[in-house]
């Protein structure tokens, strides 16, 4: 685990023309035969900020689609308007409602055709996606986004000689797409092509590295390759951050956002970017904005860790548990933060977390390193610390967690294992070439190791 920095209605648009003389006043009746009526989402459980924007927005529509003298193309405008703000707060069914009306008006606007392909992407609407995306890819062939998110859905579908055409059809656009890449990765993989995955994947990776669920996919074409020790070395640096294609269309749509949701999106896209100053000031107007969200909270307190305010940034996440308290993220971000100055508050939230997750990697490591090589030797436990390091390095196989298994023997008075243990681990790091220091450390204590009792780790 890592600190955090990174939240469907059908319609029946035959139905709801046929009923625009009952609609109520929570609804914005169709002008037109041809159109759909609109439905007003309920308002009152959002923030008022949105509520008001949303409000206002409504009625501004309301004013252009009851206008007699509107053109198609201003009634076009006006509705997709509204639905991309509706979009923009995940309020898809209105949205829809929005986007359907929008492109009968204007059928050749890409827009229009995108957005609702997108929505029906989102809602599994895979046929109505397929058909909206092959639309919007005539109107606009340039539009990368159009033949990768094609290709996710065919991938998706097992089709994958469409996956494949999709998403070369994009690299044809621009070789830097790495999301394009992955997906070749993917269907290579699907088909047991290992060697061209693992070449795809890494293509992918290089282009965009802080994305590192694609170790995860690495580890598997390597492990069909056989080639085990870089399939553990993958695992063991895949997380939680994937890949998205570059979307302008859609991703202006933040840019409508009112209240918490559009600071905590500009903070996130800080992080990012490493500017920790400026997400840290986006998180704190999402705080300012929602003081019970608990995402805003920690997400603050990430940012407030990377500019080094350690001592505010514990704040946050302890504010976090105050309104969650097995929120998993605050208690190891805590216990990470402790890990210095209060070891004994760093047990405990470790321990919260493994009572939560009792698989969760990070918190077992942390702990198992606490339990074996703690200052404070009170809080020392090497039996338990080397039941928590051999979990994590079956699971990972790595040096670092290797290395944390000769350590608890030590501190058990397990000596001449944990030299053995050591040695091994040396033989490792040999193998793949690490840095001059590492390498000394790791001999100057299998030196203590070797010498026997007593050759637990000293503070």
């Amino acid at each position: 685990m890592l600190f955090v920095l990174f939240c469907g209605c059908f319609v029946c648009i035959g139905v709801c023309a046929a009923q625009t003389n009952t609609l109520d006043s929570n609804s914005l009746p169709a002008p037109r035969p041809s159109l759909v009526a609109v439905r007003f989402p309920d308002l009152d459980q959002l923030e008022r900020e949105v509520r008001d924007h949303l409000n206002s927005l409504q009625k501004s529509t309301t004013a252009v689609i009851k206008n007699p003298a509107a053109t198609d193309a201003q009634l076009s405008e006006a509705y997709g308007a509204l639905g991309e703000v509706y979009q923009a707060y995940s309020l898809n069914a209105p949205a829809r409602e929005c986007y359907v009306n929008a492109k009968r008006l204007a059928p050749k606007d890409f827009r229009w055709v995108y957005l609702l392909a997108k929505l029906d992407q989102q809602e599994g609407r895979v046929n109505e996606a397929i058909d909206g995306y092959r639309l919007a890819g005539a109107l606009q062939p340039d539009y990368t986004a159009v033949q990768v998110n094609l290709g996710n859905i065919y991938l998706e579908l097992n089709r994958l000689d469409e996956a494949r055409m999709s998403f070369t059809a994009a690299l044809k656009m621009d070789e830097g797409v790495a999301a394009a890449h992955y997906g070749l990765g993917q269907i290579a993989l699907s088909q047991r092509n290992y060697a061209a995955a693992v070449s795809y994947f890494k293509q992918a990776l290089a282009l965009a590295p802080e994305a590192n669920r694609i170790h995860y996919s690495l580890a598997m074409a390597y492990r069909g390759l056989k080639d085990q020790e870089s399939a553990k070395a993958h695992l063991a640096q895949q997380g939680t951050v994937g890949l998205r294609v570059a979307d302008p269309l859609l991703d202006r749509l933040a840019e409508l956002i009112k209240g918490e949701r559009v600071y905590m999106i500009r903070g996130r896209q800080a992080l990012e970017a490493k500017r920790y100053r400026e997400g840290a000031a986006e998180f704190r107007k999402a705080v300012a904005a929602n003081p019970n969200s608990v995402p805003a909270l920690i997400n603050l307190g990430a940012a407030l860790t990377q500019t080094g305010d350690l001592k505010e940034a514990a704040e946050q996440f302890e504010q976090a548990l105050r309104i969650d308290p097995d929120n998993l993220n605050a208690h190891y971000n805590l216990a990470v933060l402790l890990l210095n100055d209060n070891q004994q508050a760093a047990i405990v939230h470790l321990e919260a977390v493994l009572k939560i997750n009792p698989n969760d990697l990070g918190a077992r490591f942390l702990l198992a390193r606490l339990l074996a090589t703690s200052p404070q030797y009170e809080l020392r436990d090497g039996a338990r610390a080397l039941k928590l390091a051999q979990l994590v390095y079956e699971a990972t196989g790595t040096l670092q967690h290797g290395v944390l298994i000769a350590t608890a023997l030590a501190e058990l008075g397990r000596c001449s294992e944990a030299a053995g243990w050591q040695r091994k681990m040396i033989a490792l790091a040999e193998q793949q070439r690490v840095d001059v220091e590492q390498l000394v450390i790791l001999k100057t204590d299998l030196a203590r190791y070797e010498k026997g009792p007593p050759c637990r780790p000293q503070p």
